[in-house]
């Protein structure tokens, strides 16, 4: 046997994601790869008969597959599944394509075995033509939800830890096991941070106009515009006022547990960026 030969047999190497046969898990793992941050160029639907797996590129071209989860041609989990994850690609402008394939390639890739072979095969091979992907996979559901936006709020509501202030870390953390709970001491360590940078005794919206307006505030912001440090200064009071409040009075869902975080989030790094008068802004712990 010749070295190309035994170098075709070499596996691939590449990322395997999704278990086979498992709809949700294969949609999820697609989605997470699309979503997380990571760019993908091109994906390209990898077809036998009624099933599919997806082989996606990242903008530098390096494989990732996801296994075959997929289905089509009749109703159920896998035709959902395939229908979203390719609602999504077609938004977020991905290229997509599709490949027939044998069912012993579909079980290799099933298996985290694809070999160099599969893969020269598999990118220089046909594309089904004409393209069906568009009119016969992406149900009219999906499309329509793509069309007005909405497919998006479909996702799970996932904490952006990069963007938090570093002082809420910890309670991001204990997030999903009680929001409401997380957010009432978020409400609380805001005011206490304040409290003790001011040496003001207030609570609440009091605090805050105490704390950022008048002629000459304990903290302020050296902005430009005079304005945009009122706009800031309003900010702390208004939030307050229409979620601090009425949080005591009815239950909210984790996608809007999810918002309000994010918005005190916000007051935090205002708070940091705020002077003394002197200029001195404050230490994130």
């Amino acid at each position: 046997m010749s070295q190309d030969q035994n170098d075709s047999d070499r596996p691939a190497g590449i990322q395997y994601h999704g278990i086979a046969g498992a709809s949700d898990d294969c949609e999820a793992a697609a989605l997470r790869l699309l979503t997380a941050g990571g760019e993908l160029a091109r994906a390209l639907i990898l077809t036998s008969g009624r099933n599919h797996a997806f082989l996606l590129f990242n903008a530098v071209g390096d494989p990732i597959a996801i296994k075959s989860g997929f289905a089509s041609g009749y109703g159920g989990a896998g035709p959902t599944a395939l229908s979203r994850v390719l609602e999504f690609l077609h938004a977020h402008s991905v290229e997509i394509d599709e490949a027939e394939v044998t069912e012993s390639v579909l079980e290799r890739l099933d298996n985290s075995a694809l070999t160099l072979a599969d893969l020269d095969a598999v990118e220089h091979g046909e594309r089904v033509r004409p393209g069906r992907w568009g009119n016969d996979y992406i149900r009219d559901n999906e499309r329509d939800s793509g069309h007005d936006r909405t497919l998006w709020a479909t996702l799970p509501a996932v904490m952006p830890y990069a963007l938090l202030d570093p002082r809420l870390v910890d309670l991001a953390l204990g997030f999903e096991a009680d929001a409401d709970a997380i957010l009432n001491r978020c409400y609380r360590r805001l005011e206490d941070i304040v409290r003790e940078r001011t040496g003001l005794k207030q609570h609440g919206v009091k605090l805050f106009s105490a704390a950022f307006e008048g002629d000459a505030p304990p903290l302020g912001w050296e902005v430009p515009d005079p304005s945009e440090g009122t706009g800031r200064a309003l900010l702390f009071k208004s939030v307050y006022l229409a979620y601090r409040n009425p949080r005591a009075h009815r239950e909210l869902t984790r996608g809007q547990h999810m918002a309000e975080f994010l918005l005190l989030n916000q007051l935090f790094r205002l708070e940091a960026e705020a002077v003394g008068p002197a200029g001195v802004g404050v230490t994130s712990a």
